[in-house]
């Protein structure tokens, strides 16, 4: 009895470790810096997450843990309230419709494929964000926050890849 309540917990554990691992990342993204420029431009590490878990783990990444991360994004962060969760949906949707581009394929189609996308999901919510406020809001430190994004999704996905390599096993799932 035992033994049978320890499978299930770690089985447990290893189920929630996409949605952990993300939490993590996402709080990373939050820590104040001492660099003046740097406090106003944030990656968005969430978008990174989720991209990287719905495509190479659906089944653990289901959309109740995107709702998860996006209404934990909206606690932490001081934009309009929604429009994390909605890029993360929209991101979501968008890779759902394209994931057989980019399933066994290179990482570097794969990382062409998060430039393509995580740029249409972020002029996408730059949009509906503008449309709330009744005028174009500036676009600059947006597209830096992107730059940013994209330079650091090699490193963001590594670590992903780690802890699903290292720590989610498919025989106990």
């Amino acid at each position: 009895m035992n033994e049978s309540l320890n499978e299930n917990i770690v089985s447990s554990l290893q189920k929630s470790l996409p949605l952990l691992s993300s939490v993590i990342i996402l709080l990373l993204a939050y820590i104040p810096l001492n660099v003046t420029f740097l406090n106003n431009i944030r990656p968005d590490l969430g978008l990174i997450c989720v991209y990287f878990w719905v495509l190479h783990r659906p089944d653990l990444f289901s959309l109740v843990s995107i709702v998860v991360l996006g209404l934990l994004d909206m606690s932490v962060s001081s934009a309009l309230p929604g429009a994390a969760l909605f890029a993360y949906l929209t991101m979501y949707v968008l890779l759902y419709n394209t994931q057989r581009l980019f399933n066994a394929k290179p990482f570097v189609v794969i990382w062409y494929g998060f430039m393509a996308l995580s740029l249409a999901t972020i002029l996408i919510k730059w949009l509906v964000v503008s449309i709330y406020y009744g005028r174009f809001l500036p676009i600059s430190m947006l597209m830096f926050g992107y730059l940013i994004g994209v330079a650091l999704y090699p490193l963001v996905s590594a670590v992903l890849a780690f802890v699903q390599n290292k720590f989610i096993q498919d025989e106990g799932l």
